[in-house]
């Protein structure tokens, strides 16, 4: 398949003539967007929290128009939601200018009051009184999305004025149908989804599928992996894989908003710089070159490969806690989810396997490999 999913780069650049694409390089201020049919106008580019604990970042990034903030109570055990309750409780009224996406998986076995505690927990931390919206966190296959304690829980908040819309938020191998049977559900307002341009390409038809139907789309893990530092000279001559990642996915008038993982001021000048800026040629070059780069190396966490595992590893969740251990800089976090995990998921099972998952993935990796180097990397022992 080609390299580059979803709309073609090369069509994206052709038209814009190379006095204008410098004019729009910069960007323009932030810019807005509806979120589906939610009533709510959210920043182009959201506050993601994933490894965040430092309260002035939040302020920071309001300053620079940000509004969207997507978070979780599971999020370093509730120390990303304490720590933008601490920028919240230093905004006096600036909070009603905040848009606050929060959530936790919710599964079979729940009952409708551990939600509402669970919200009312997240609601704590946050120091608000409401969530703008809640989602079902993680979701992986279409039963995550069949538990009625879920609507019963956010009709009971919804009316309390505790949270207003309804979302859900995945990643995981299933997400397309997820999403399909999310838009068929009817229930769900807002959707937080991987959504970048060396995955899959079905993807661009549920997205636009949801805006149809009035949901709203907001795309992370948007750089495919963050692997830019083994691509040598990549960013070379002042590029950036975020801000042309970021423009890739707002360049599709489907998607609301580009929630950035933010850990420092210098990214929110990055992420923020992408905004009303035109996706240039040599950005499109540079997303062509990385996608074609890791096109056998970047795991897409599609469990593709898990199906055809003899001893039941949990491939895409041990590829995906390798990714937060070597590109993201979170490798505490990264070993204790893998730790986590019961231990015939781990993939010590692969060091004395025939690997016949090997052949199974759609993008040609040597699936045996990565998870033996993951479990090197993950395991205390």
């Amino acid at each position: 398949g080609a390299a580059v999913s979803g709309r073609a780069l090369a069509t994206e650049v052709a038209s814009e003539a190379p006095v204008k694409e410098e004019a729009e390089k910069a960007g323009g201020g932030m810019k807005y967007r509806p979120l589906g049919k939610t009533g709510l106008e959210v920043s182009e580019v959201a506050f993601g929290t994933y490894g965040f604990d430092n309260p002035a970042l939040l302020s920071a990034a309001l300053d620079a128009g940000i509004n969207l903030v997507c978070t979780c109570a599971d999020y370093q055990d509730g120390r990303a939601e304490e720590s933008i309750g601490q920028a919240i409780g230093k905004l006096g009224g600036r909070r009603d200018e905040l848009v606050l996406f929060t959530g936790k998986k919710v599964t079979a076995g729940m009952t409708k009051q551990q939600v509402l505690d669970a919200l009312d927990g997240s609601l704590k931390r946050l120091q608000t009184d409401r969530v703008e919206i809640f989602r079902t966190h993680n979701v992986g296959e279409p039963a995550d999305l069949r538990v009625e304690v879920l609507f019963e829980a956010f009709a009971a908040a919804k009316q309390a004025g505790k949270a207003l819309h309804l979302g859900l938020s995945g990643h995981r191998g299933g997400l397309q149908d997820c999403l399909n049977a999310a838009v068929d559900d009817g229930r769900f307002e807002a959707f937080l989804c991987k959504y970048d341009f060396a995955s899959y390409a079905d993807q661009e038809a549920i997205v636009h599928r949801a805006a149809e139907q009035g949901i709203g789309t907001i795309a992370f893990k948007t750089n495919a992996g963050a692997r830019q530092k083994e691509i040598k000279d990549l960013e070379a001559g002042g590029l950036s894989l975020n801000q042309a990642a970021t423009k890739w996915a707002l360049s599709n008038p489907d998607i609301s908003s580009v929630c950035a993982g933010i850990t420092s001021f210098d990214q929110i000048k990055e992420f923020c710089g992408a905004v009303g800026a035109t996706l240039s040629a040599a950005e499109a070059g540079m997303l062509r070159r990385y996608a074609d780069a890791v096109r056998d190396q970047y795991c897409r966490f599609c469990t593709t490969c898990e199906r055809a595992c003899p001893r039941g590893v949990a491939v895409a969740d041990v590829m995906r806690y390798h990714m937060y251990f070597k590109y993201y800089g979170r490798q505490k976090d990264s070993m204790r989810l893998y730790t986590a995990l019961p231990p015939k998921q781990r993939a010590q099972a692969c060091l004395d396997c025939s690997a016949p998952c090997q052949g199974n993935c759609p993008f040609d990796r040597r699936i045996q490999d990565g998870l033996i180097e993951a479990h090197g990397m993950l395991s205390f022992a």
